[in-house]
This record gives C-alpha cells, structure tokens and sequence, in this order.
C-alpha cells in the first residue's frame, strides 16, 4: 500500500521561479504518489542538462544541503579541462570533457531536484586528488568524496594515508582491482581496508570485468575486518562487458548476480543501484532490473542499498534525467523509497 509522501522543502529562485524540491511551484508542497521522492518538477518533469543555471543558483543549490527524504546520488565523477593546476594522468574522452565540471553537475542536479552527491575520485587523475579536494571544500554542504585507494601504500603507512584523505574531506575509499598487480586483498590492501574501518570510511570496491573473478578477495578483506563498511558497485556489473546493456555483445552473467546475492549475509555490505544504463538490456526506464531490484530487496533490504547515476557516463546513454527518473518511478514503500534514494548513501558517507 503506497501513500503519497510530502517533502517540505526550502525553495530556491530558478529564472524567476521559486523551485520547491525541484518543482516549479510557486510555494508549498511537492507531492510524489506512491514514487517516494520528489519529482524534479511536477508540471514538466526532470530536465537534463546544465544550461540557464545561473552561478548563484548553482552556489545557493549547492549551499541547501541535503535532507531526508531529498535525493543522493551516491556515484558520480567529475573533472576539469585537463589545465590550470589539474591536468590529466589519462584523458576523458573528448565528449565528456567539457561537461563534467563541478558546477556544471551541481546545475544538473538542481534541474533534477537532486541535493547531495559523493564523487568517486576519477580515473583521469589517477591518485592525484587534488581537483576533486578542491571541489569538496568548495562545496561541502553538497558533495562527500571517495578517493582511490592507492596499492603503493606500505601497510604500515596505511593510517597516517588514511588521515590525510580524511582530513581533505573524503569519507570513503574506492579499491579498483586492476590497479593491483597481485591481490588486492595483499598486505597493503588488508591495512588500507581495515584502517578505513578503523577511521570510519567506508570501502567501494569496482569489479568492472565481472564480479566472481573478484570474489575470494572480497571475502578475505571481509573477514579480516568486519567493522569495514564495503559497497559493491553497479549492482555488481552482472551484464559483461560494462560498455551498457543495449550493445548486442553484452551478455548476462547469473554466476555474478548469484554472487551478489550472497554477499548479503555480510551485514557489513552494501550495493549501489548505479549505472542501470549499464546493467539494463533495455532503453530507459530500464523495466527489465524489476526482478532484480526485488532480488536485492529481498537478501539485503533497503537499509543497504543506494540509488546512483554513473555520472557524466550517463550523458552518453540517455542523459542524466532517465536515471532519476526510473529510481523515482521504482515500485516502493515509502521507507524503501526514501532509503534507496539518498538515507542510506547519506548515512553511510556522512552526508547530515
């Protein structure tokens, strides 16, 4: 039984407008039925892009900071254009390049009713994070970081490392495998793991190849520190390869999605519902993840999972909005909805 939720939200002006959780009313309310969040805007729905965001509404979307009951996006990237102070280790590809700044997102995001949002250090930079440290003491109310764990670090260095990204502001770690030259689940990737749990930071891990490959060393970093939060990302990247679900070449792998499924008698793990343009066989609002999201619900609960967009890789496969929009049209309970969509990631990266 789903009833109507009301978010009482702060408004913010939009070209003359006042924006009421994204909803271009003049005052009051904006109700979703039975979807859990509100809707960008009531009358015109999500609207993709940056453009006709002014730089002060960008900074007063930015300043807002989020509440329960708003939108998370609990993965994305950003980058500059490569130059001054920031330039790149590997280059973006040149579609992306010029959109995927900081305040560009954060005007995305205001056109989606979106209030908060964790950056995934990205792999542009590599392990310098300076850009990325720049724009969460810029905007703090608005963004959490999650740098990329680094398998140079000697183990026992792993706590004074630890602290200095937590003191720049990041509250996570992301572990990418294919940086290893071995295990990651090594000397230096135990310490890093369990320091992190230690400090409080939860622990993303990004089996882009495929999740079983990866399997044994997820569950030895799991049982040498329990008290470490991890996160699975991309619903494990069951649809192989991870260049989205609509190439003709993909192919579903039942053997990941098994093992997903039984990472959750960890109570310590977490999955992001992110990249669905990933994962989907189909055109948005992705109708075929149905069966798995109610999978995911049922072995983990909503308290454990989290909704994400894979921005700016988004853009290139339908845009920002069909992925806010197909959380926001999920068949929910109100908790469910308002757990998936932002309480969980905020909880779990410090987001209040």
């Amino acid at each position: 039984m789903f009833r109507a939720l009301k978010w009482l939200v702060a408004p913010i002006a939009l070209g003359g407008a006042a924006v009421i959780g994204g909803s271009s009313k003049a005052s009051g309310e904006c109700t979703a039925m039975g979807k859990g969040l509100c809707t960008v805007a009531a009358a015109e729905g999500c609207r993709d892009g940056h453009e006709g965001v002014s730089a002060e509404e960008v900074a007063a979307w930015a300043d807002k900071g989020w509440q329960e009951g708003d939108a998370f996006d609990s993965h994305i990237h950003v980058w500059g254009d490569g130059e001054g102070g920031f330039p790149y280790d590997n280059p973006p590809p040149d579609a992306l390049k010029p959109v995927c700044d900081a305040e560009k997102f954060i005007a995305s995001a205001l056109k989606a009713g979106v209030t908060g949002a964790l950056i995934v250090q990205p792999i542009n930079y590599k392990f310098d994070h300076s850009y990325v440290t720049s724009v969460i003491k810029k905007y703090p109310k608005f963004f959490k970081g999650m740098a990329l764990a680094n398998p140079s670090i000697p183990a026992p260095q792993a706590e004074s490392y630890l602290k200095t990204l937590k003191q720049d502001g990041y509250v996570a770690l992301r572990f990418n495998p294919y940086l290893w030259t071995g295990s990651m689940a090594d000397e230096s990737g135990k310490a890093i793991y369990a320091k992190a749990g230690d400090l409080g930071m939860s622990v993303g891990v990004m089996c882009f190849k495929g999740l079983s490959q990866h399997m044994q060393d997820i569950r030895t970093l799991l049982d040498h520190s329990p008290k470490t939060q991890l996160i699975i990302d991309h619903w494990g990247f069951f649809r192989q390869p991870a260049t989205g679900g609509q190439d003709p070449s993909t192919q579903i792998s039942e053997e990941a999605w098994q093992d997903l499924l039984s990472l959750s008698k960890y109570p310590q793990v977490h999955v992001k519902l992110s990249a669905l343009f990933r994962v989907s066989g189909d055109a948005p609002p992705y109708t075929d993840l149905a069966p798995r999201l109610s999978d995911l619900l049922e072995h983990y609960g909503a308290e454990r999972l989290m909704w994400g967009s894979d921005y700016p890789y988004a853009l290139a496969n339908g845009g920002y909005c069909p992925s806010v929009e197909t959380m926001r049209g999920w068949k929910l309970s109100d908790s469910q909805a308002v757990a998936l969509g932002g309480k969980t990631a905020a909880k779990l990266f410090s987001a209040r």
